[in-house]
């Protein structure tokens, strides 16, 4: 197969936009990364584009078995990394080569440990329940005419009319002339002939 890739142009186009949409693919920057790496030995980078394109179109349709294969490896690896990290630091001769080996091992479990939970979240999905929120206020009444007193107000206004009651029906006579007081006899009412005869306004 030939290295050159085959890629659609439009008329609007330039020759530059087009080989930057071109670079900028996912499937062709991952490409360039593993052939110029030597990962893929000596492998057509169009054949890796390829192979990429069918990957994602098949992610793209629902079928995840790809993804959750990569989790499971990347997993395993992960996981032998804190395995081998984790026994130079119980073989290190000095405390901070422990310390510095532990925190690299302990990195590559934390790592194992979210991959892992990816998977299972790929695996069964989260599911979200949508709840209603019903806005429900107390009802108000406005009344623009005349305002009735509340019964509270009432009430108490009627306790303090009771008081001043001596008996059923019958209301004290705040005006009457009351009788001398029994600790001082002598401080008896006054007369009319010793009233004044200019009443205080």
């Amino acid at each position: 197969m030939s290295d050159a890739l085959k890629v659609n142009s439009s008329q609007e186009e330039t020759e530059e936009q087009v080989f930057a949409r071109n670079c900028l693919t996912p499937e062709n920057l991952s490409a360039a990364m593993l052939v110029s790496g030597n990962l893929l030995g000596t492998t057509p980078v169009t054949d890796v584009v390829y192979e990429l394109k069918r990957q994602t179109a098949a992610i793209n349709s629902g079928d995840m078995t790809r993804a959750e294969d990569m989790l499971v490896a990347q997993a395993h690896s992960l996981d032998t990394l804190f395995a081998q990290l984790a026994s130079r630091a119980l073989r290190a001769k000095h405390m901070e080569g422990l310390e510095s080996y532990m925190r690299l091992a302990l990195k590559a479990q934390n790592q194992a440990r979210a991959t892992l939970q990816t998977l299972g979240e790929l695996k069964t999905p989260k599911q979200v329940a949508f709840v209603k929120q019903a806005n429900i206020g107390n009802q108000v009444l406005v009344n623009n005419g005349i305002q009735e007193k509340p019964a509270r107000t009432r009430k108490s206004k009627k306790a303090q009319n009771e008081l001043l009651e001596v008996e059923h029906g019958e209301r004290l006579d705040t005006r009457a002339t009351g009788a001398a007081g029994g600790t001082d006899p002598a401080m008896a009412t006054m007369g009319p002939k010793h009233r004044t005869t200019q009443h205080r306004g």
